[in-house]
């Protein structure tokens, strides 16, 4: 590079840069959002790699208060809590993660794929299908499901993808029948663009965009069952960490032991708070409301 020619931003800077772009765009809401499920994050990889202790591991007596060496106590095993909350954090995040992505995916493109058909006998099907699925208390399917596929993280999964699915086809037939006759829609189908074409490259983006803002508030919906069930012992099981688990498991200690169910409990309900500003942060964005 010669003297006289300008520089050249490094990579890196040009992300900070952009990164700072988008952070300047966000609303005190998500802003807030954003900095709790990043420290969330922070501290689910970084407790179970940085501490010494095990989170299956037995490190003292059972039943510690919170001190200076076990800040969060230990169980009735004698286990560190500590490591186990951010440990099952990471579970949690990581299953309400795959909990939430499949069903988008596989719900959206469905869901578009029905709204660009003009096949009545098809809509009729789809129209029985999803009103069915939608119109069954969601809790009393997930338990079936779990009962009859097996009460543990496969099961788990499986009940959520079944019974989620349809919320996103649900958005997605909506947004897509908005979509099928818009002009730009039209002037693809002029240049003789194939429907799969049509599709893929200009009417999912649009859906997908939809569906990605009710994907935050499903999010919390996830956790919350995810939580529940195992609590219930039909979902995650002992030994391994899961906060509705854990809480399961401190519940018998409730009076004499409440440090037990108090970090458990406590960081659940943290992750859902943050989620639950970032989606309303975002909506209010996307409204084009005022702070």
């Amino acid at each position: 590079m010669t003297a006289g020619s300008p520089s050249i931003a490094p990579a890196g800077r040009l992300r900070q840069v952009e990164l700072r772009r988008h952070w300047r765009q966000l609303n005190a809401e998500s802003r807030w959002g954003v900095v709790i499920l990043a420290l969330i994050l922070l501290l689910s990889v970084s407790v179970p790699l940085l501490s010494p202790n095990d989170p299956y591991g037995f490190v003292d007596q059972p039943l510690q208060p919170p001190s200076a060496a076990f800040f969060f106590g230990t169980d009735h095993l004698g286990r560190d809590l500590l490591v186990r909350v951010f440990a099952a954090a990471r579970l949690d995040i990581a299953l309400a993660i795959l909990g939430v992505s499949v069903p988008i995916v596989i719900g959206t493109f469905i869901g578009t794929l029905a709204g660009t058909t003009r096949n009545r006998i098809a809509e009729t099907v789809w129209d029985g299908l999803v009103n069915a699925l939608t119109a069954f208390p969601e809790i009393i399917l997930v338990l079936g499901i779990v009962a009859m596929v097996g009460a543990d993280i496969r099961g788990l999964l499986i009940a959520i993808w079944i019974s989620r699915w349809a919320q996103y086809a649900r958005i997605a037939r909506a947004k897509s029948l908005a979509l099928r006759d818009a002009e730009f829609v039209q002037a693809a189908q002029v240049l003789g663009y194939s429907q799969l074409r049509i599709l893929v490259r200009h009417i999912m983006p649009n859906v997908f965009s939809e569906a990605l803002a009710y994907a935050l508030s499903d999010f919390i919906f996830i956790i919350v069952i995810i939580g529940g069930l195992s609590f219930l012992g039909l979902g995650v099981t002992p030994p391994t960490p899961e906060w509705g688990a854990m809480l399961a498991e401190g519940r018998l200690y409730l009076r004499t032991e409440p440090w037990l169910i108090l970090f458990p409990g406590f960081f659940l309900s943290l992750t859902a708070i943050g989620v639950a500003l970032l989606a309303r942060g975002l909506e209010r964005i996307s409204k084009g409301e005022d702070e």
